[in-house]
């Protein structure tokens, strides 16, 4: 019976590799042509440049401060809207639909475009039923940072399947 469960575990893990599953929070690195890599656009303290410095970090991503760059990462947007989702009997709003738009493009110096692609676009949808505030405010906070992760993490595997 044992054998039958090893063959089973190396058939299924080699199907979940052959898919492009990925474990979350696994990140491909992009290719050694883009390292060193420098990130511009929005400043360096921006929360979401701080998580995307951090999982390039830890994808084995070389990362550059000055323009001697091989490749450069330029974060032209990162645009937040909320609408309302739904309302209550009394018509007042209890969803809202949060939309996160980053735009971005790759570039090899001196400013020859690699790759300028689509917008990465990211939806939550959140209750808010009222009351609560303190609640809210950090749930907003956890959920601006799980958006920042998931964007970062997209762009990354952008960057890793580009020419």
């Amino acid at each position: 019976m044992s054998a039958l469960r090893l063959f089973a575990a190396l058939w299924l893990a080699a199907s979940l590799a052959g898919c492009g599953f990925h474990p979350r929070g696994a990140v491909v690195a992009p290719s050694a042509d883009l390292q060193p890599l420098q990130l511009s656009g929005l400043a360096a303290a921006h929360p979401f440049m701080r998580v995307l410095r951090r999982q390039l970090t830890e994808a084995g991503v070389q990362l550059a401060e000055s323009r001697e760059a091989a490749a450069r990462l330029r974060i032209l947007d990162l645009d937040r809207k909320r609408r309302v989702f739904s309302v209550n009997a009394n018509n007042k709003a209890v969803e809202y639909e949060f939309v996160y738009r980053l735009r971005w493009r790759l570039e090899k110096p001196p400013g020859t475009v690699i790759l300028r692609p689509e917008p990465l676009v990211e939806r939550r949808i959140v209750y808010e039923p009222g009351g609560e505030l303190l609640g809210r405010v950090r749930e907003a906070g956890l959920r601006e940072q799980d958006v920042h992760a998931d964007l970062a993490a997209r762009l990354i595997r952008r960057l890793a399947a580009a020419p």
